[in-house]
């Protein structure tokens, strides 16, 4: 179940961080968004629908993230049952209500997906196309769609057949398409693009962040 949620969060944050934008034109070449700048940071809402196979509704929950191109992903979750899970250079924690940190991956693996995780932020797409083929699609003026599928014998291939993402000038919707049949919806809202240094209440769960 870990190795599981792990996964999902790190294929959010691909997708998030490689196609996150602020407030600004789209690319007009490409209709494709601008990455964030080293001094911004993204902060916005999601909701995470999985659809299992033999349940007629999907498991839902909700919360808000965090993405800072020098500090990582912050991923709290708020209903139905509180956590946040944090994604930086150190690896991948969990902390607990009093300010804990537990350690859920760590590693060359790990450090792996924070290099990439790094190349992306920077705006480097060859760390995608590494792994993925990506089909970009323009639907109507100032939108796209993305539509990723992993290269075969990749690591991503076990875990996932499809994804598709699609927004405007930020990322809206990434659905996840899994061999078991299962399927995740995330949709993304309330994003705003800000200037660092980040909030003292996110940038205290960084492991170089700001004591209480």
């Amino acid at each position: 179940m870990i190795r599981r949620f792990l996964v999902l969060i790190k294929l959010c944050a691909i997708v998030i961080v490689g196609l996150s934008t602020g407030q600004r034109a789209l690319h007009a070449e490409t209709v494709k968004p601008a990455p964030l700048d080293q001094n911004e940071y993204l902060h916005g809402t999601f909701e995470l629908a999985r659809y299992l196979d033999g349940f007629e509704k999907p498991l839902l929950s909700r919360g808000e993230f965090v993405i800072s191109p020098p500090n990582g992903l912050i991923w709290k979750t708020t209903f139905p049952f509180p956590g946040i899970t944090v994604l930086e250079d150190d690896g991948i924690f969990t902390i607990t209500p009093n300010g804990d940190r537990n350690a859920m991956a760590s590693g060359s693996e790990t450090r792996q997906f924070v290099r990439m995780i790094s190349s992306v932020l920077s705006g480097n797409w060859q760390t995608l196309q590494s792994q993925f083929n990506i089909a970009e699609n323009t639907k109507k003026s100032n939108t796209w769609e993305a539509i990723l599928t992993p290269k075969a014998n990749g690591v991503v291939a076990t875990q996932v057949n499809r994804i598709a993402a699609s927004g405007d000038i930020f990322v809206k919707t990434v659905m996840i398409e899994k061999p078991s049949s299962d399927q995740d919806v995330i949709t993304f809202d309330d994003q705003v693009v800000g200037m660092l240094p980040l909030p003292p209440e996110f940038a205290k769960l960084f492991t170089d962040g700001i004591p209480e």
